[in-house]
C-alpha cells in the first residue's frame, strides 16, 4: 500500500511539474532593438531572423540571438520578408523604398516608389518580388531590382502575398478590393469586398486566397474567382494566414477572438473571445497556431484547446500589442514580435517539412528571369533607384505604365 502511496506521489509531483511548461514556456532569448519592433519572419528552420523596428532597421538575427547585421533605412522598416534558406532578405520602409538584402548583410538593390511601402513577399528562391506601397501600386520586381510590372489600385496596397513559385500574386487595397494576378501581370480576377483590406494570403498552389478587412470580414476565393466563403466576425481589423495545402484559415480580430475556418467557409472552432487579436501564424500540417494579443502570445491546437501562452511583458498600466509572429516551415520556432523586442521559442518537436517542390522552376520562365546571371553581390546603383523614380514621374503626368490585357 504504501509503495503504491509513494508511486502515485511521484506521479503528481511529475504532471504539476509539466504544468507550467504546458501553459507557458519562456524563450530561449529576446532582442531589444530601440524602438518598436513592427515585422519579424523566420527561415524555415529557424536559423535566421529578420525584422523591422520603427527605429528605421532592419535587423538579421541568428538562432542564437546575435545580431549579424543590420541596416539604417531613411524612415521607419515596416515590412521583412525572409526566403526559407534565409539567402535572402526582403524590406520596405517609411522612406518610399524597397530593399533586397543577402544573407551576409550586402544591400543587393533598393526601389523607389511614390510613399510607404507597406508590405512585401519574396518568392521561396527571391527571384520575384512584390511590394505594395501607399502610392497606390504594387510593383512586381525581379531579383536584380528591375521593374516587372505594376498594378495601380488608386488607393493604399496595404497587404500582399506570393505563392512560393511567384506565379500568382495576391493584392489588397484600401479601395476595398483583392486581386489576383499572373506573374505576367495579366488580373485573373478582382473582388470587390465589404471593407478595406487589412490582410491576405494564398494556398502554395494558388488554389485559395483569403483576405481579411478592418471592418470584421473574412473572405475565401478560389483560384478562379469564385467566393467560397464570405463572412463577418465583428467590427475588427482582421488578419488571416492559410496553411500551404489551404485546408485550414486562421483568423484573429482586434475586437476580440481567434477562429479556425475551412475552406469552404465552415467555422471549425473560435477561441479567447475576450482578447484582441493582432497577429496570426499557423504551422504547415495546421496543428500548430500562434497568435498575439496584448503583451501575451498564445499557442493554440487545431481544435483550439490553448496549450502554451506567454507574457511579454507585465505591466498592468501600459500594454501594447504583439503586431507581428511567425512559424517556421519546419514547426519547431516561434519568432514574435512585442514592443521593442522580438523573441524566439524553440521548444517544439521538429516537423521535416520539403519546400523544394514548392520552388520556381527555372524552365518554365514566362518572364525570362532565369536567362541572365544570378543575383550580384553587391548591386545599389543609382540606375536601380532611378527605375522608381522613373514610374513616379510619369505617375505624376499621369502615364500607366501598366502592361495591357
Amino acid at each position: 500500500m504504501i509503495k503504491y502511496a509513494i508511486a502515485i506521489f511521484f506521479i503528481f509531483i511529475v504532471a504539476v511539474g509539466q504544468i507550467p511548461s504546458l501553459l507557458a514556456s519562456e524563450p530561449d532569448w529576446n532582442y531589444k532593438t530601440d524602438k518598436i519592433v513592427y515585422s519579424v519572419d523566420i527561415s524555415s528552420e529557424g536559423d535566421y531572423i529578420a525584422c523591422g523596428s520603427l527605429d528605421n532597421n532592419f535587423y538579421f538575427l541568428s538562432k542564437e540571438g546575435n545580431l549579424l547585421w543590420k541596416y539604417t533605412s531613411n524612415d521607419r522598416a515596416l515590412c521583412v520578408d525572409l526566403t526559407p534558406d534565409g539567402s535572402f532578405m526582403g524590406g520596405g520602409s517609411r522612406d518610399k523604398n524597397v530593399y533586397m538584402f543577402s544573407k551576409e548583410g550586402n544591400l543587393l538593390w533598393s526601389f523607389a516608389t511614390g510613399n510607404t511601402v507597406e508590405s512585401i513577399a519574396l518568392s521561396f528562391d527571391g527571384s520575384r518580388i512584390i511590394a505594395g506601397s501607399d502610392d497606390g501600386t504594387a510593383y512586381f520586381l525581379s531579383n536584380k531590382g528591375d521593374l516587372i510590372w505594376e498594378y495601380q489600385t488608386g488607393a493604399p496596397v496595404t497587404t500582399v502575398a506570393i505563392t512560393p513559385n511567384g506565379k500568382f500574386i495576391v493584392i489588397g487595397s484600401n479601395n476595398e478590393s483583392v486581386y489576383l494576378l499572373s506573374e505576367e501581370g495579366k488580373v485573373i480576377w478582382d473582388t470587390k469586398t465589404l471593407g478595406e483590406i487589412s490582410s491576405v494570403d494564398i494556398s502554395f498552389d494558388g488554389s485559395y486566397v483569403v483576405s481579411g478587412t478592418r471592418n470584421g470580414w473574412i473572405y475565401i476565393i478560389s483560384d478562379s474567382g469564385e467566393i467560397l466563403g464570405k463572412t463577418k466576425r465583428n467590427d475588427g481589423v482582421i488578419n488571416v494566414k492559410i496553411n500551404p495545402n489551404g485546408e485550414y484559415i486562421v483568423a484573429g480580430s482586434r475586437d476580440g477572438g481567434v477562429y479556425i475556418i475551412s475552406n469552404n467557409g465552415k467555422q471549425l472552432w473560435q477561441s479567447l473571445e475576450e482578447k484582441g487579436i493582432y497577429s496570426v501564424s499557423i504551422n504547415p500540417d495546421g496543428t500548430k497556431i500562434a497568435v498575439g494579443s496584448m503583451d501575451t502570445i498564445y499557442i493554440l491546437t487545431n481544435n483550439g484547446k490553448e496549450i502554451k501562452s506567454y507574457q511579454t511583458y507585465n505591466d498592468k498600466n501600459y500594454m501594447y500589442s504583439i503586431n507581428s509572429l511567425a512559424i517556421s516551415l519546419d514547426s519547431s520556432t516561434l519568432v514574435s514580435t512585442s514592443r521593442e523586442c522580438v523573441f524566439y521559442f524553440n521548444h517544439d518537436t521538429k516537423k521535416e517539412f520539403d519546400f523544394n517542390p514548392y520552388m520556381p522552376n527555372q524552365k518554365n520562365d514566362p518572364i525570362g528571369l532565369y536567362h541572365s546571371e544570378k543575383v550580384p553581390e553587391l548591386k545599389e546603383g543609382s540606375n536601380k533607384k532611378s527605375n522608381g523614380i522613373i514610374s513616379s514621374l510619369l505617375r505624376l503626368f499621369g502615364i500607366n505604365r501598366n502592361p495591357e490585357y
